[in-house]
């Protein structure tokens, strides 16, 4: 590791570091396979917060093309559990030795960032932006690791749905500070051009063993916008990085105040 004031915070200054991230959100395989073919090709690392098994997902991790972080469901009715505690505990059976972790739909709360904290999650991936500039990592309380993304796929076609402009993309791409994209298997797998199109299909998408008629977008969308970007990327001679390097650079790089800070489940709550 550098010494502080060396790593990671330093270069951001200085410099654009990319990182491809995607949540897996239930995914067919065949959409992940899509996603991890585009990375495969490009020689970029991917890091992957996993919901649930996939052959072609643990396969890529065994052989190295892939890591793995969580993407817990804290929501109502979730298959990972009825509280944090037990979503983290499903995790922590399903995939042992994560260190990283995007909530699903964003979700948190004082409970679920204590329990991740405890169960030895160093950096989460929770804050979307559109597209901001200067992005750096921030330390959270309990002591994780903030990681704010700079390009959310399904914001991006929220904002500008079917024509999906490169410009408005590139014209901040290479200034410095931190720069990660978040792109789902399924939006890649289905080449969605707007949340019109992908709500209008997604009943055909779920639980699919390949894609159904109608279901992939056949004109320019989400896949073409990635390969777009890493194309443009690859042309200006920049690399991607692994997440789990970036978090663990962040986290020797960041001041923590309180390493054994504890903590109750009520903190937060001033009822």
């Amino acid at each position: 590791m550098p010494e502080k004031g060396t790593g990671i915070l330093s270069r951001l200054e200085s410099e654009p570091v990319f990182v491809l991230t995607s949540d897996q959100d239930w995914a067919p395989a065949w959409a992940s396979k899509t996603l991890l073919d585009i990375a495969n090709d490009h020689e970029i690392p991917l890091h992957v917060f996993r919901t649930n098994a996939c052959p072609v997902l643990d396969v890529s991790v065994r052989l190295g093309s892939s890591t793995n972080g969580w993407h817990p469901n804290f929501g109502s009715g979730s298959s990972h559990g009825s509280s944090p505690r037990e979503v983290v505990q499903h995790l922590q059976m399903a995939f042992p030795s994560c260190r990283t972790s995007r909530s699903h739909r964003f979700i948190e709360s004082t409970e679920a960032w204590q329990q991740l904290r405890r169960a030895g999650i160093i950096a989460d991936s929770q804050f979307a932006t559109l597209m901001a500039k200067a992005i750096r990592p921030l330390r959270h309380w309990t002591g994780i690791v903030r990681i704010p993304i700079f390009l959310e796929d399904d914001v991006f076609f929220e904002y500008w749905p079917d024509e999906l402009p490169l410009a408005e993309i590139s014209r901040r791409l290479f200034s410095p500070g931190l720069k990660v994209f978040n792109f789902h298997p399924t939006f890649v797998g289905c080449n969605a051009p707007s949340r019109t199109f992908y709500d209008s299909t997604r009943e055909k998408i779920f639980g699919s063993l390949e894609p159904a008629k109608g279901v992939t977008w056949q004109r320019r969308g989400t896949r073409d916008v990635l390969l777009e970007l890493l194309d443009l990327i690859r042309s200006r001679g920049a690399a991607f990085e692994k997440f789990d390097d970036i978090a663990a650079l962040a986290d020797h790089d960041l001041d923590n105040p309180s390493p054994n800070l504890k903590t109750n489940d009520h903190m937060g709550d001033v009822r």
